[in-house]
C-alpha cells in the first residue's frame, strides 16, 4: 500500500517554514509584513533615537580623558566665531583698516540676536592678517543652526571693503559648511543609487514589475530597520552615521536576496511549473541560500561587538538589524508577492530588453568554467597568485582618523581655516590634558600645571598663548589644560612628548592625568583597531566556518570558501593602499592622498565584505550541490552550478558595485575609500573568486568536496540534505 506523502513534503518542496507558510497564505503574509514594518517604524518614532554621548565613544588614554571631562560637568563655553581680515594684494594690514571692518561688523551683527559682543581686533605677528571674535549664544553644540545670519552680516561688511578679504570662520560656520556639503553628497548618493539600481534590474528582468520587487523589499527592510535601530538605541546608543550604513547594507542585501529568489521563481515557471510550485522551489533553493547567507552576514557583523568601541558596537547592532529584517522580508513578503502577482510579475515589459533576457546561463562564464575545470591547478595558481600580488601592498598599510587637514579644500571655508591657522598658529590643532583629583586647586597641582606649561614651551613643539587656557570644574575635581601645537606636521611628535615625558613628569606625579584631542583620539583609535582586528577576524572566520559546515556538511568546502573570502578581502585592502596611501592616483577621484587609510575602515570592511561576499559563495555552492544531488558528477556539477548562477550573480554584483561606487564620488576621503574598497572587493569576488578560484578549488577537491565530515554529522542541518555520498 502506497503511503501518502506528508503535507510538508508534498506542499513545501523543502522550503523554509516561513516561506512555505507565506506561499500557502500570501495575503496574510503580506499583512504580517506590513504590520512588522509599521510597528517597527512607530516604535522608532515613539522611543526616539539615543545617540552616543561625549565620553562614550573614546578609547585608550584619550577615552579616559574624555570620560573625566564628561563626568566633571564643565559649564559650556559659548561657541565662538571669528572674522579673518586680510588685504587682497597680500600686503600688511593696517590697524585702521582692521578697526574699520570691526565697526561695520558691530553694526551688522547688532541685528543678529545670537551674536555676542565683538572682541578687540588682534593683528598677526607678520601684520598681514587680523581677527575679530564674538560669541554665539545658546547651546554650543547647535551653534551651526544660528550662524547663517552672521555669515550674511559678514558678507555685507565684506562688500564695503572690496580691497580686503573679510571671511567668517568658527566651529559653527565650519560645521554648517560641512553639513551642507555632506548633506548634498548623501542626497546625491540617494538620488543616484535608486534609479541606477532600478535601471540595472530592468535590464536583468526586462520587465518593470519584476525589477521593482527587489527595490520594494530593500526599501521596506531599510525603513523597518531604521525604526528597529532607534528602539535598540535605548540600550545601545546609536552613532550619527548609522543610517548611512543601514542604507548601504540594506540596499546590498535586500536587492541581492530578492534578485536570487525572483530569478529562480521565474526560471522554474518558464520550465512549466505552476506559480505556487515555482515559488516553493525558489524558496527551497534560493530561499535557503538567503537564510544561510543572512546568518553568515549577521555573524560577520556581530564581530564588531568585540571591539569594545561604542561606535563599532552601534554599527554592528544596526547592520545585524537590517540584515535580519531583510531575511525575514525575503522569506515572508517576497514569496507572497510572487504568488499574488503570478505571471503578472512579467508585466510592463521593455520590448528590446525583454527579448534579450535569457535563462540566466552565460556563454562567457560557461566557457571560462569549462576551461577551469579542465585545468584546475593552472587556473587556481594563476588567479590566486594574482590576488596575492594585489594584496601584498596591504602589508604596508598605515591608518589614521581623518582631521581638518583631510577635509576637501573645495569647501571655501577650509581655505579660510588654512589662512587662519597660518596667521595665528594657536588657532590650529591642540592637545588637551585632563586631570582629576579630590581638589585640583591645591598648591601642588597648581604648581605642576605651571611646570607642565613651562616645560612644554621649552620643547618648541607648542604655541601657548600668553594666558594659558586652563579650566576648572565647578566641584574642583577636574581640570583641563589646552596645549596648542599649531603646525599639524608636529602633531604626532608633540603628542609623544606629552605622553612619554611632559605629563608623567609634571601633573602626572600629583594627579590622575590623561591626554586627548584629535591627534590623541586618532592614535588611540588606530591602536584599538589594530589590536582588535585579529580577534574580530578570528571570531568571524570561526563562526562562518561552522555555519558553512552546518550548511554543506563538508569541511573541505567550508575551509575553501572561508580562505577564498579572506583572500578577496586582502586584495581589496591592497587596492586601497595602492590608490589612497600612495600618490600614484592623486586627483583621479578628486582627492589628494593623506598617506593613510581611514582607521575604522579595515575592520569595518572586513566584517562587511566577509558577510556580503558569502552571498555569492552560498548561492553558487547551493546550485552545485543541487546538481550533485541530481546525479551529476562533481566536475559536471561545477559547470552546471556556475553556468546557471552566472547571470544572477553578475547582476547582483553589478547592482552592488554601482551603489558602492557612488560613494567614491563623494567629497570626503573616508567616503571615497569606503566606496572604492567595497566596489573593488565585490568585483573581485564576483569574477575571479566566483568564476575561477571557487570552481578550481572544488575541482581539485573532487569527491572530497561533498563527503560529509565527522564534525558535520554532529551539527544541525541548516540548508541542504545530507550529501549522497554520506547516505
Amino acid at each position: 500500500m502506497l503511503r501518502r506523502r506528508s503535507r510538508s513534503t508534498q506542499d513545501n518542496h523543502g522550503a523554509p517554514w516561513l516561506a512555505a507558510w507565506s506561499v500557502r497564505h500570501p495575503w496574510r503574509a503580506l499583512l504580517a509584513w506590513l504590520v512588522i514594518v509599521v510597528v517597527l517604524v512607530a516604535g522608532g518614532i515613539t522611543t526616539g533615537t539615543q545617540l552616543v554621548e561625549d565620553g562614550q565613544g573614546g578609547s585608550g588614554d584619550s577615552g579616559r580623558a574624555e570620560q573625566v571631562i564628561s563626568d566633571a560637568n564643565f559649564p559650556d563655553d559659548p561657541a565662538e566665531e571669528r572674522a579673518l581680515v586680510r588685504r587682497r594684494d597680500g600686503a600688511e594690514l593696517s590697524a585702521a583698516d582692521l578697526a574699520a571692518v570691526r565697526r561695520d561688523l558691530v553694526a551688522q551683527l547688532a541685528k543678529v540676536p545670537a551674536a555676542g559682543k565683538l572682541s578687540d581686533p588682534i593683528l598677526s605677528t607678520d601684520q598681514r592678517a587680523g581677527v575679530v571674535t564674538w560669541d554665539v549664544s545658546g547651546d554650543p553644540v547647535t551653534a551651526s543652526d544660528r550662524v547663517a545670519p552672521m555669515l550674511a552680516a559678514v558678507a555685507t561688511a565684506q562688500a564695503k571693503h572690496p580691497e580686503l578679504r573679510v571671511e567668517q570662520i568658527g566651529d559653527g560656520s565650519i560645521e554648517k559648511a560641512l553639513d551642507d556639503t555632506l548633506g548634498n553628497d548623501f542626497k546625491k548618493a540617494e538620488f543616484l543609487s535608486l534609479p541606477i539600481t532600478l535601471a540595472i534590474l530592468v535590464v536583468v528582468f526586462g520587465a518593470l514589475v519584476a525589477a521593482s520587487l527587489p527595490l520594494i523589499l530593500a526599501l521596506t527592510s531599510i525603513i523597518a530597520a531604521f525604526g528597529a535601530a532607534s528602539m535598540v538605541s535605548q540600550l545601545v546608543p546609536q552613532t550619527e552615521n548609522l543610517q548611512s550604513i543601514l542604507l548601504i547594507v540594506g540596499i546590498a542585501v535586500g536587492v541581492d536576496y530578492a534578485l536570487f529568489m525572483v530569478r529562480r521563481a521565474r526560471d522554474e515557471r518558464r520550465h512549466g511549473m505552476t506559480v505556487r510550485d515555482s515559488v516553493l522551489v525558489a524558496s527551497a533553493t534560493s530561499g535557503r541560500a538567503v537564510l544561510i547567507s543572512g546568518l553568515t552576514v549577521i555573524v560577520a557583523m556581530a564581530g564588531m561587538f568585540l571591539t569594545g568601541d561604542a561606535t563599532f558596537t552601534s554599527l554592528g547592532v544596526g547592520a545585524v538589524v537590517v540584515v535580519g529584517v531583510a531575511v525575514v522580508g525575503s522569506l515572508l513578503a517576497l514569496p507572497a508577492l510572487l504568488v499574488v502577482l503570478g505571471d503578472k510579475v512579467d508585466r510592463a515589459r521593455v520590448p528590446f530588453l525583454w527579448r534579450l533576457r535569457g535563462s540566466g546561463d552565460s556563454r562567457f562564464w560557461g566557457a571560462v568554467v569549462s576551461r577551469v575545470v579542465r585545468r584546475p591547478g593552472l587556473a587556481f595558481g594563476l588567479s590566486a597568485g594574482l590576488l596575492v600580488l594585489v594584496a601584498l601592498p596591504a602589508l604596508g598599510m598605515q591608518t589614521k582618523l581623518t582631521d581638518a587637514n583631510d577635509l576637501p579644500r573645495s569647501i571655501p571655508i577650509m581655505k579660510t581655516y588654512d589662512a587662519l591657522t597660518a596667521a595665528f598658529p594657536s588657532e590650529g590643532g591642540a592637545h588637551v590634558v585632563a586631570i582629576s583629583a579630590p581638589d585640583v586647586t591645591t598648591p601642588q597641582i597648581t604648581s605642576a600645571v605651571d611646570d607642565l606649561e613651562r616645560q612644554a614651551t621649552k620643547t618648541g613643539l607648542f604655541t601657548l598663548p600668553e594666558t594659558p587656557d586652563v579650566r576648572i570644574s565647578p566641584d574642583r575635581t577636574a581640570a583641563t589644560i589646552v596645549l596648542p601645537f599649531g603646525d599639524q606636521a608636529i602633531a604626532e611628535k608633540s603628542l609623544t612628548a606629552l605622553r612619554s615625558n611632559l605629563v608623567p613628569a609634571t601633573v602626572g606625579t600629583v594627579a590622575d592625568a590623561h591626554v586627548t584631542g584629535e591627534t590623541a583620539g586618532s592614535r588611540d583609535f588606530t591602536n584599538l583597531v589594530s589590536s582588535r582586528l585579529p580577534i574580530v577576524a578570528a571570531f568571524v572566520v570561526a563562526l562562518t566556518l561552522l555555519l558553512m559546515l552546518a550548511s554543506f556538511r563538508s569541511m573541505s568546502v567550508a575551509v575553501a570558501t572561508v580562505l577564498l573570502n579572506v583572500l578577496s578581502v586582502a586584495a581589496a585592502y591592497g587596492l586601497l593602499v595602492l590608490v589612497f596611501q600612495n600618490d600614484w592616483f592623486d586627483g583621479l577621484l578628486g582627492a589628494e592622498t593623506n598617506g593613510a587609510i581611514v582607521a575604522w575602515l579595515p575592520l569595518f570592511l572586513f566584517v562587511i565584505l566577509f558577510g556580503l561576499s558569502m552571498d555569492y559563495h552560498v548561492f553558487v555552492l547551493s546550485r552545485i550541490r543541487e546538481a550533485v544531488n541530481a546525479g551529476a558528477t562533481p566536475s559536471d556539477a561545477i559547470e552546471i552550478g556556475v553556468r546557471k548562477t552566472s547571470g544572477v550573480v553578475t547582476s547582483a554584483a553589478v547592482v552592488m558595485i554601482a551603489a558602492f561606487a557612488i560613494f567614491a564620488t563623494l567629497s570626503t576621503i573616508d567616503m571615497k575609500q569606503l566606496g572604492v574598497g567595497l566596489a573593488a572587493a565585490i568585483a573581485i569576488d564576483a569574477t575571479i573568486v566566483r568564476g575561477v578560484l571557487l570552481p578550481a578549488a572544488l575541482r581539485l577537491l573532487g569527491e572530497r568536496a561533498w563527503t560529509e565530515s565527522r564534525i558535520a554529522s554532529r551539527l544541525p542541518i541548516l540548508g541542504h540534505e545530507r550529501p549522497a555520498s554520506a547516505e
